[in-house]
């Protein structure tokens, strides 16, 4: 399974490199009312998009670090905790490729596959932190 990772990950962030590329090949429209700026939606797309991707790199590094120390005598529950780590990861993974994919069709994506994306990741995220509490409650 942890082969299978890497390669995921290393592809999805190749992909999510390609993010700037395509938002700064668009011009920046910024609208200014008052104090308040505003960007348009494919800066708005790629600096979630980012931050998301800053996200995954920190849950790799984790699960990376939790598999390494499980031993070959590794308890029921502590395989079990492993189980729906890499389920919530898989989730995790699925909801960011679709992050991607809607981000970088600012074009053709509308506001609501994009706020949907969002949503998703961010639930699947908060699912991914919240298994993590459970197979590691030293929160390490």
């Amino acid at each position: 399974m942890r082969i299978v990772i890497v390669p995921i990950v290393i592809g999805l962030l190749v992909l999510a490199g390609a993010a700037p590329a395509v938002a700064q090949s668009k011009p920046d429209k910024t609208i200014s009312v008052g104090s308040v700026t505003t960007n348009d939606a494919a800066a708005e797309r790629n600096s979630f998009t980012n931050h998301a991707q800053d996200e995954m790199r920190v849950w790799e590094q984790k699960l990376h670090d939790f598999n390494a120390k499980q031993t070959t005598n590794a308890s029921e529950a502590q395989t079990s905790a492993s189980k729906d780590l890499d389920t919530s990861w898989t989730e995790t993974q699925a909801a960011w490729t679709q992050l991607v994919k809607v981000g970088l069709n600012v074009g053709t994506a509308g506001a609501n596959a994009w706020a949907s994306a969002q949503a998703d990741f961010q639930a699947a995220s908060q699912k991914l932190a919240s298994t993590w509490q459970k197979a590691n409650p030293e929160g390490k």
